[in-house]
């Protein structure tokens, strides 16, 4: 009987290798750098590696890792506040780094806040609306995320006091295949912002090629790029600078129902301890937020929770934290290098050891469910809901996937048809081409 196991565990060790083998030698991976390490939920086995403790870029399975991190330091249940305060004839906004302030409309929370001044007999302010953004470090923008990002939704770093995702619309007006596009509107408008639009006219199948350029807190935006022929057609750049954003906003919304402030919409920091508080909400719960930051891959709302870890509220602290965490549960952490809790940076690096051994302990930890709950389902929800339907792996992979120009990657959990689960992890950086097909491919020979 011995005898008969070890020969079926050396055919289905062969099995893998050769599956392994015919994975790495696709020709999308030709000049590609290939990690992989797929290990068991409940022992040490392993059934398959190749380059398992190579630094690569994981583009956004790095959220995987942040949001597990967040669920184990903060809790399922922690929230972010955001507190309003009158000192003297000021009214400030002090933000707790809710990353999902205003995110369904620009004016979303202006009612609670208008109701919450009317309460304690306000019938005007006197003195300036201040938005304090301090739980956050003043930079938003990491050093080295590449500039073609940071105009864009997607690159919109997060602030103390996020608001309305940290994101604006920009409309056009699409004219002649060729010609300049007309910029019609933005909302919300950036507030001391000008635009310079050179964005021209494309095919009707051409899709959004469009492109806003402009620094944190710059008071210039260019817009590059194409459009669409057709009818309006609309694109999202990345607020240039979110707190004055949403004083500015709630400023104008007063005015519009009649209540007058005198002051201006300012950004700075504050000491509250004397201060009168007069309204308090929290955001969604951080499982919640996890879900929705794995689901749709939402850098904000990743980097966010990333610079919650720590009460500095610093990229610095908050990677240091993510580190030393898994390191004192044993992960090796050599070569780990976090620009960033979203993984936009090209700069930021794991091993598929790390990745997968941090996603093994996560799923099997104090708050495994909420991490697992975090996680799209291939074939089914989130940004995985089109990955290897149709195919073996539909409902049996749990993961993060992640993407950079030539990088594709993914992290999570599958099931075998025996029902034994595995963490794994496939990075691959410099691809000649999606090796989406093949990874599906790839996945489903592991799963017997």
């Amino acid at each position: 009987m011995k005898q008969v196991l070890f020969l079926f565990s050396c055919l289905i060790t062969f099995a893998f290798s050769a599956s392994l083998e015919t994975f790495v030698a696709h020709p999308s991976l030709k000049t590609a750098s290939v990690g992989i390490y797929i290990v068991s939920l409940t022992g040490d086995e392993t059934i398959a590696t190749h380059n398992p403790d190579l630094a690569l870029i994981p583009a956004s399975t790095l959220k995987a890792v942040t949001t597990a991190t967040a669920l184990e330091t903060h809790g399922p249940d922690f929230t972010f506040p955001t507190k309003l305060f009158l000192s003297g004839d000021d009214l400030i906004i002090k933000g707790g780094g809710d990353p999902t302030l205003s995110a369904s409309s620009p004016i979303s929370e202006f009612r609670a806040w208008h109701t919450a001044l009317k309460k304690i007999g306000l019938t005007e302010l006197k003195g300036n609306l201040i938005a304090d953004p301090s739980r956050f470090e003043e930079q938003r923008t990491p050093n080295n995320w590449p500039w073609g990002d940071i105009g864009n939704y997607y690159g919109a770093g997060p602030s103390g006091l996020n608001y309305h995702k940290n994101l604006y619309t920009l409309s056009f007006r699409p004219g002649k295949i060729g010609s300049l596009a007309t910029l019609v509107g933005t909302s919300p408008k950036p507030p001391g912002v000008r635009f310079e639009n050179f964005v021209r006219t494309g095919s009707s199948s051409s899709g959004d090629q469009a492109y806003v350029y402009t620094a944190p807190r710059g008071s210039l935006a260019i817009l590059r790029g194409t459009i669409p022929f057709g009818g309006r057609f609309s694109i999202k750049g990345a607020l240039p600078n979110p707190p004055l954003s949403c004083a500015t906003a709630f400023r104008s919304y007063l005015t519009k129902k009649k209540f007058p402030v005198g002051g201006q919409a300012i950004v700075k920091s504050t000491n509250t301890a004397n201060a009168r508080l007069i309204h308090e909400q929290a955001s969604p719960k951080l499982s919640v937020i996890s879900r929705a930051t794995n689901h749709r891959s939402v850098n904000l709302y990743a980097d966010s929770i990333f610079k919650s870890l720590t009460a500095k509220g610093t990229t610095t602290s908050a990677a240091s934290k993510m580190k030393f965490h898994w390191r004192r549960q044993g992960v090796d952490m050599t070569g780990f290098v976090a620009h960033d809790g979203s993984g936009l940076s090209p700069r930021n690096t794991i091993t598929p050891r790390q990745l997968a051994s941090i996603v093994k302990k996560a799923a099997t930890g104090p708050q495994a469910e909420a991490f697992l709950d975090s996680l799209p389902t291939a074939g089914k929800s989130g940004t995985l809901r089109t990955f290897g339907k149709g195919t073996a792996i539909e409902g049996r992979v749990l993961a993060k996937s992640g993407s950079l120009t030539r990088v594709r990657t993914y992290t999570g959990i599958l099931t075998q048809k025996s029902g034994k689960k595995y963490a794994f992890s496939i990075l691959t950086n410099n691809t000649l081409s999606s090796p989406k097909k093949a990874i599906v491919s790839f996945l489903a020979s592991c799963l017997n």
